[in-house]
């Protein structure tokens, strides 16, 4: 078997061939420069400090192929179970990394440039020079410099000043790895204009058969204008043989607000990076999470507040359900920097745990290089309340119906801050099944 890091810089070369006049421009420097930094820096191990509780050598160990040399055929049939159907939506769909027009439906016309990135890289040149990669910091981050050098496709999304787009985007990622075990990066771009709104949901889901599992590796960069709104929900609902590694980068500009809401209820390793930078004064970021997760699921989560400027605010609350052997974790950092003062940021990571074999490693940090800032920070790690069982007990539910309900209000506390109703609904039912049938 190939090693994997070899066979993915031999895939590069590939692909490379295939850019013809596209392999000289400055966009494509920068993937070389990262391909050139990934050889250097190798697959992250738990030696490394911001790995230390997820171990990707199992993973990066399979013969995978790599997405962008395949060629898969998949149905509106093959991905139906994978949509909002309760939505009208601006559905992007990209197979093992690659835009698929077939399977793809977008409505929005008005205030929006919606379109490939492999498509804007030529028809939004200068835009997309100006953004891209210059807020995924991808020089110490392996994996982050793997995606730049094959950030070939993803999707554009430039809302124009003013606009307020009602239908939401989704960015559906489909890796296909019934044939063979599949490797598949993407990368997405997007811009929200000065005073415009949008909403963007994301969700990665595999295909698999036999001992294949699927590897997706998927960045995404949001830059936010002034007094820009951006709701952005990442799904994480996948099978067991698949893998993930992901991150999102924002920018922020004065007055801007984002919320992010990421929620993990299966999957086999799952890495979330989320790093936002409130670049602009009274910028207001939301980072919200949820994994409720059994099995042998790693669900790592990282996030990262970076405030540069005066008067920003951030809030964080991430809360985990861990039952049989499944592993969770949480590194939540707040920088506050020397001009940033009159910040505002909290933190918070709480973790219940269902069974003995469970396990969560939670590391809360603050940075803090001003003196006129207020913030906190804290985690909590435990078993149900048994003053709350008894009180519900008390009032006629059985033990089973007490613990269900108890949890399923702990993940609400999440699920509440995803403004989109119909995605919301659907959560909650499938949060509310999954607890019931776990607590059988």
């Amino acid at each position: 078997m190939q090693d994997l890091q070899e066979k993915l810089i031999s895939g590069f070369q590939t692909v490379e061939t295939a850019l013809n006049g596209q392999a000289q421009t400055p966009i494509h420097v920068i993937r070389k420069q990262a391909l050139k930094r990934f050889a250097e820096l190798g697959f992250p191990t738990i030696r490394h400090e911001e790995w230390k509780y997820t171990n990707l050598m199992s993973v990066v160990k399979q013969d995978y192929v790599l997405g962008l040399q395949t060629a898969p055929n998949l149905t509106k049939t093959d991905i139906e179970p994978f949509l909002m159907p309760d939505v009208e939506a601006n559905v992007l769909v990209f197979v093992n990394g690659t835009y698929s027009a077939d399977l793809s439906t977008i409505i929005s016309d008005k205030g929006v440039e919606v379109m490939p990135l492999s498509e804007a890289f030529k028809k939004k040149t200068a835009t997309v020079e100006k953004h891209f990669a210059q807020y995924a910091a991808w020089q110490n981050d392996a994996m982050l410099a793997l995606n730049t050098a094959f950030a070939l496709n993803g999707a554009y999304i430039e809302v124009a000043k003013g606009a307020v787009i009602e239908e939401p985007f989704h960015l559906l990622y489909v890796n296909d790895s019934r044939k063979q075990s599949t490797f598949a990066p993407a990368r997405n771009l997007v811009i929200v204009g000065a005073n415009a709104e949008a909403t963007i949901v994301e969700s990665v889901h595999t295909l698999v058969s036999g001992a294949n599992v699927g590897l997706t590796n998927l960045v995404s960069e949001l830059v936010l204008a002034d007094n820009a709104k951006l709701s952005h929900y990442k799904v994480q609902n996948d099978v067991e043989q698949s893998h993930f590694v992901g991150a999102i980068h924002a920018h922020q500009e004065a007055t801007s607000v984002l919320n992010t809401v990421v929620v993990t209820l299966s999957g086999g390793v799952v890495r979330n990076n989320l790093n936002a930078v409130l670049a602009g004064k009274a910028a207001d970021t939301h980072f919200y999470g949820l994994y409720l997760v059994n099995g042998k699921t790693l669900v790592d989560n990282h996030t990262l507040a970076d405030h540069a400027v005066a008067h920003c605010t951030s809030n964080e609350l991430y809360k985990g359900i861990m039952d049989d052997k499944a592993t969770g974790v949480f590194n939540g950092k707040i920088m506050v920097r020397p001009d940033a003062q009159k910040t505002l940021a909290y933190q918070s990571n709480r973790n219940i745990l269902l069974s003995p074999n469970a396990t969560v490693n939670t590391k809360p940090q603050l940075e803090i290089f001003a003196d006129d800032v207020k913030c906190s920070h804290g985690c909590t790690s435990g078993q149900l309340d048994d003053e709350s069982l008894f009180y519900l007990r008390a009032r006629g539910l059985d033990k089973e119906q007490a613990r269900a309900l108890l949890l399923y209000a702990f993940a609400g506390e999440i699920t509440e801050k995803i403004e989109l109703e119909p995605l919301r609904e659907r959560l909650e039912s499938i949060i509310a099944e999954r607890l019931h049938q776990e607590l059988l």
